[in-house]
């Protein structure tokens, strides 16, 4: 096939990227670490010093995605128990107030927690490991208090 006469536009090979430097996607399971974008282009992996911070950096999001857990829980109870109900048309405007303000939360923890998704998507197993130690350490910091709020709330509604 003679591609001489054929005319490509504007498009020359100088204009494309034929370097190393752009992001692999992998499908498969791997521990390699070079040229791996974590959810934006600008997040690229490209030596073991970018690897080292993305991993402290997706602990710390993990880490914070378990401390947005336990702060909603936290809220949803004291909302529960300080909220007004003396007043119908007070308290069916507040319970609105509360159900938005629920909602908006809860969205930002499932826009969270898609996020921590796409990272483990990478299927990199150093991104997987770091999404899996900040969660056990979140998990570790902030269950435990989860738990002393339900067993106040429990003792509180006994009495």
């Amino acid at each position: 096939m003679n591609h001489a006469g054929m005319s490509h536009g504007s498009m020359s090979h100088a204009d494309m990227d034929m370097g190393d430097d752009h992001c692999s996607m992998n499908m498969l399971f791997t521990w390699k670490y070079k040229n791996v974008c974590v959810i934006f282009s600008w997040w690229h992996i490209k030596k073991f010093s970018h690897l080292l911070f993305s991993f402290l950096a997706i602990v710390l999001l993990t880490y914070g995605y378990e401390y947005l857990k336990y702060y909603i829980y936290k809220s949803q109870i004291n909302r529960g128990v300080t909220a007004p109900s003396s007043d119908a048309s007070v308290s069916s405007n507040v319970g609105r107030r509360n159900r938005l303000s629920q909602s908006c939360w809860y969205g930002l923890q499932v826009g969270y927690s898609f996020m921590l998704m796409l990272i483990f998507m990478t299927y990199n197993g150093w991104l997987m490991l770091a999404v899996v130690i900040g969660a056990v350490w979140g998990h570790y910091s902030w269950s435990p208090r989860i738990r002393s709020i339900a067993l106040e709330e429990a003792s509180l509604s006994c009495h």
